[in-house]
C-alpha cells in the first residue's frame, strides 16, 4: 500500500506544450476528424510512447489526472500521446454536456484507439503503453486484448478503470430489443451515465450498460506487464483490489498499488505517488532508454 508522502511543498513540473494532431476515422459512411494531443520531450526521438486516454466523455484537455499526468510524464523523458474519443462527433473538443444526441457503439472507441497506435507507428515509434484513466483504463484493457498480436504494445497502465460489469437502466431491455430488431440508431430520451436527461440511441445505451466487458476476463488473457492503480477513497470505482483478486492472482505480470487517502481523481499530493508509480513502471517496461 502506498502512505501519504510527507511533503513540505507540492511542486508542479515546468509546463511542457505538446502539439495538437489529428487523423479521420471512417465511420458508417462518414470521416469524423479526431484530435490528440501529441508531447515530446526535447531532444528525445520517440521510438516509444505512452498513449494516454481520459475517462469517461471527456477529453485530452482534462486536468486531473490527464493533462497533469502528461506533464509529469514528459518532464521525465516520455513521449505521450493523449487522444479525445470522438464518440461519433466530428472534431470533438469539448466534454460531453448531454445537450446533444448521442450515437454510437462502444466498439467505436477500441477502433480509434488501434488507429491512433498507427499513428503512432507512423510517426517511427516502435513500442507502446497503453495507460488509461477510469473508462479510457477500462478501453485500454480491451485494446490491448483485441491487438494480442501485435507486439508493439508492451504494457498497461491502468488507473482506477471502470470494472466492465454489466450496468442496471430501465430502459436497457428496450434499447436490447431495438438493436436486436435492427433499429439500434433510435433515440431514446433518458439518463445516461451523469446525465439525468439526454438523447442516446439503442446501440450506445445497450454497448455501454448492457454488454459484459468485465476487465478481470480480459486479464486473463494479457501476458504483457500489467499495473493497475486504484485510490482507497474513491467512491466511484469501488473495492477494485477485491472485484480483481480472483482474476489476477497468481499472475507474475499483473500487479495492484494502492494509493491509500487518493480519490478517484488523484489530485493534490496524490499526483506525486501516482507519477512516481507509473514513472517507475514505464522505465521498467521501456528500459531506461526511453526516460531521463
Amino acid at each position: 500500500m502506498r502512505k501519504a508522502l510527507a511533503l513540505i511543498a507540492f511542486f508542479l513540473p515546468l509546463l511542457i506544450l505538446g502539439k495538437p494532431v489529428s487523423i479521420y476515422i471512417e465511420f458508417e459512411g462518414k470521416k469524423l476528424k479526431a484530435n490528440a494531443e501529441w508531447a515530446v520531450p526535447e531532444g528525445v526521438k520517440p521510438e516509444f510512447a505512452i498513449l494516454w486516454l481520459h475517462g469517461l466523455f471527456q477529453t485530452y484537455s482534462m486536468r486531473e489526472p490527464i493533462s497533469q499526468q502528461r506533464e509529469f510524464w514528459v518532464s521525465e523523458g516520455f513521449p505521450v500521446l493523449s487522444p479525445t474519443l470522438t464518440l461519433g462527433v466530428n472534431d470533438r473538443k469539448s466534454p460531453y454536456d448531454c445537450s446533444y444526441p448521442l450515437d454510437h457503439p462502444y466498439e467505436l472507441n477500441i477502433e480509434e484507439i488501434k488507429a491512433w497506435i498507427d499513428w503512432l507507428k507512423s510517426q517511427g515509434v516502435r513500442k507502446v503503453i497503453l495507460a488509461g484513466h477510469s473508462m479510457g483504463g477500462q478501453q485500454v484493457i480491451h485494446t490491448a486484448r483485441a491487438l494480442g498480436g501485435d507486439r508493439v504494445v508492451v504494457g498497461v497502465l491502468a488507473v482506477a478503470p471502470a470494472k466492465g460489469t454489466p450496468r442496471e437502466h430501465p430502459l436497457l431491455d428496450r434499447a436490447k430489443d431495438l438493436v436486436s430488431a435492427g433499429k439500434g440508431k433510435t433515440l431514446l430520451k433518458t439518463s445516461f451515465f451523469y446525465c439525468n436527461s439526454a438523447e442516446v440511441s439503442a446501440r450506445t445505451l445497450y454497448t455501454y450498460y448492457g454488454v459484459d466487458r468485465n476487465i478481470g476476463r480480459y486479464f486473463r488473457s494479457l501476458n504483457i506487464p500489467v499495473l493497475i492503480i486504484w485510490g482507497g477513497e474513491d467512491d466511484r470505482v469501488k473495492n477494485l483490489p477485491e472485484f480483481l483478486k480472483p482474476y489476477i492472482e497468481g499472475r507474475k505480470n499483473i500487479r495492484i498499488e494502492v494509493i491509500d487517502y487518493a480519490d478517484h481523481f488523484f489530485r493534490d499530493l496524490a499526483a506525486e505517488d501516482l507519477r512516481d508509480l507509473a514513472v517507475e513502471f514505464f522505465r521498467e517496461v521501456f528500459g531506461q532508454r526511453a526516460g531521463r
